[in-house]
C-alpha cells in the first residue's frame, strides 16, 4: 500500500515563502494498493493536486473509481472537493464514506458548500457518480481492498479516526483531536470538563485503533506554550502524540494537522522535540510534508518526494 501527502495543514490553507519544505495545503492523503485501487482520506485544499494528478490516469476517461473517507466536515477537510477535477467528468465513480454530522447527512453538507451563494456550480449538478455510506464511529467497514477500523475523535461535532489496512499495510490516522485530560470535545463525549476514569478509557480506544500500526498520523497542531487556553478547539500536541505512539506500540509516528501559521523553522523544531523525546526508543518519527509518498508494509523501504 503507497501513502501519499497532498496536504498536511490545519484550520485554512496559506501560502508564504517560509512554508515551502512542508506545504500550505489543508488536509489530503492518498492511499493506493499494488493493484491501483485508490482511497482518498479528506477533500481539503491538497485534493485539488491530487485530483489533478488522477486525470493523468483512468479518470480523464471517466473510468475512474475511487472511496473517500470524510474525517470531519469543517472546511479545511471539505473545501477543496469543488476544485477536484475528476468529480467533472462523466463516469467517473465516487464512494463518499462519512458518520456525517448530527442530523444531517454528508450528502447534504457537501452539497450544501455548492449552494449558488458560495459556489457557480451546485454539488448535485457534478458529472461523476457519487454513492454515499454513512456509519457510526465504532464501526468496521470493507471498502474493495481496504479494510477500516473507525473511533471517534476529541474534536467538536463528529470527527472520526481511521485504522486503514491493505496490502499487509496498517496505517492509522488521527488528523484532529483534543487532549482528552483537559476536555471532552464532540458528540456525547460529555461535556467540557475533565474526566480521569473517561480519559484513561479513551486513551485505550486510540491507542487499540491504532494497535502495532506501520505509520500512525497524528495532530500535533500546537506547541505546549500554545495550547494552553486552547484545549477546547480540539487539537494536541508532540507529547499528545508520542503517548498514543506508545501505546499503541507503532513503528513510525507521523507529526500532521500544522498549525497554518507555524512556519517550516517551527515544524523543524517540533519534529526535532519528538526526535528527542523519544531518543533510544524503536520509534522513527516525521513531519508530513506535501508531495512525500511511503510504501507502507512488506513492500516498505522506498519512498519518493519531500523527504520530512
Amino acid at each position: 500500500m503507497e501513502l501519499t501527502v497532498y496536504g498536511a495543514r490545519g484550520s485554512y490553507p496559506i501560502a508564504r515563502r517560509d512554508q515551502v519544505r512542508y506545504g500550505g495545503n489543508t488536509t489530503c492523503l492518498h492511499f493506493r494498493t499494488r493493484s491501483g485501487q485508490d482511497l482518498i482520506l479528506d477533500g481539503g485544499t491538497g485534493i485539488r493536486v491530487l485530483g489533478n494528478e488522477m486525470m493523468q490516469r483512468e479518470y480523464a476517461e471517466g473510468q475512474g473509481e475511487a472511496y473517500i473517507l470524510v474525517g470531519h466536515t469543517h472546511w479545511d477537510h471539505i473545501m477543496g472537493f469543488p476544485f477536484f477535477e475528476p468529480f467533472y467528468r462523466e463516469g467517473n465513480r465516487f464512494v463518499v464514506v462519512s458518520a456525517g454530522q448530527a442530523g444531517v447527512h454528508i450528502r447534504d453538507i457537501l452539497s450544501g458548500q455548492q449552494a449558488v451563494l458560495h459556489f457557480p456550480v451546485s454539488f448535485e449538478h457534478l458529472q461523476a457518480h457519487r454513492e454515499y455510506l454513512q456509519f457510526k464511529p465504532g464501526d468496521h467497514l470493507t471498502l474493495g481492498e481496504f479494510r477500516l477500523e473507525t473511533v471517534q475523535l476529541n474534536h467538536p461535532g463528529m470527527t472520526v479516526g481511521y485504522r486503514v489496512e491493505a496490502d499487509d499495510g496498517v496505517v492509522t490516522v488521527y488528523t484532529d483531536t483534543a487532549r482528552v485530560r483537559e476536555v471532552r470535545l464532540g458528540d456525547g463525549m460529555g461535556g467540557l470538563e475533565p474526566d480521569a476514569g473517561f480519559s484513561r478509557g479513551y486513551l485505550e480506544q486510540l491507542a487499540h485503533c491504532a494497535r502495532g500500526a506501520d505509520v500512525l498520523v497524528y495532530d500535533t497542531n500546537y506547541l505546549e506554550h500554545e495550547i494552553l487556553g486552547w484545549y477546547h478547539f480540539g487539537h494536541s500536541t508532540v507529547e499528545d502524540a508520542l503517548e498514543i505512539a506508545r501505546m499503541a506500540q507503532v513503528n513510525r509516528l507521523v507529526l500532521f494537522h500544522h498549525d497554518p501559521e507555524h512556519s517550516d523553522t517551527v515544524v523543524e523544531e517540533k519534529l526535532a522535540l519528538a526526535r528527542d523525546l523519544s531518543r533510544g526508543e524503536p520509534l522513527t518519527v516525521e513531519a508530513a510534508a506535501e508531495g512525500w509518498r511511503l510504501v507502507v508494509g512488506p513492500d516498505a523501504g522506498s519512498q519518493k518526494g519531500a523527504k520530512p
